[in-house]
């Protein structure tokens, strides 16, 4: 696959959304490629208001996620484009107490990015394809690549007839 910078940036937000499915049970809410003045793409993280510990937990591996799909896509890329991923874990191992954690979670980060990895392509490669996806397409997606014959995208879709018009105006919302 050649790498770019939408490719880069769709590894990047798939890891996100993918991880966190794994370690809070959702992706967290819409996935997008679509770049703002100064970001190339956003994940978000609709566990960021819990104290659950466990969601805190998958939220910090979620932030490092990305970093290491990119560096896996693309070594080049370093950690440029990770500042805010890497502020928003630091936030947490601060509110939680957890500082001494960081290299651990690190790297359980990095073999979570390398275990799901399938599934990080899988849709990234959706994302390149639409620009943006809901939480429950990036769920779909992992879970097919993952193996389960019962996730399937395309019924998903035929039912979810509102998805067109969401997308639509979400990528329309991310280009203000």
């Amino acid at each position: 696959m050649k790498t770019g910078p939408d490719v880069i940036t769709a590894h990047h937000e798939a890891a996100h959304a993918v991880v966190l499915y794994r370690t809070a049970g959702h992706a967290g809410g819409p996935l997008s490629i679509v770049p703002k003045p100064g970001i190339l793409g956003g994940a978000q993280d609709d566990v960021s208001d819990s104290y659950n510990s466990d969601h805190a937990e998958g939220s910090i591996l979620n932030c490092y996620a990305g970093g290491h799909a990119q560096r896996l896509i693309d070594p080049g890329t370093g950690a440029d484009g990770c500042e805010t991923d890497d502020a928003i874990a630091e936030e947490w191992l601060t509110d939680y107490g957890w500082q001494q954690r960081e290299q651990e979670l690190r790297e359980q980060s990095l073999a979570l990015t390398r275990r799901h990895w399938d599934e990080i392509v899988a849709v990234a490669t959706e994302l390149l394809r639409v620009r943006a996806l809901e939480d429950t397409e990036v769920e779909i997606i992992a879970d097919a690549a993952a193996g389960d014959p019962d996730a399937d995208l395309a019924q998903y879709r035929r039912f979810g007839d509102h998805l067109e018009s969401w997308r639509t105006a979400y990528i329309a919302e991310e280009h203000e």
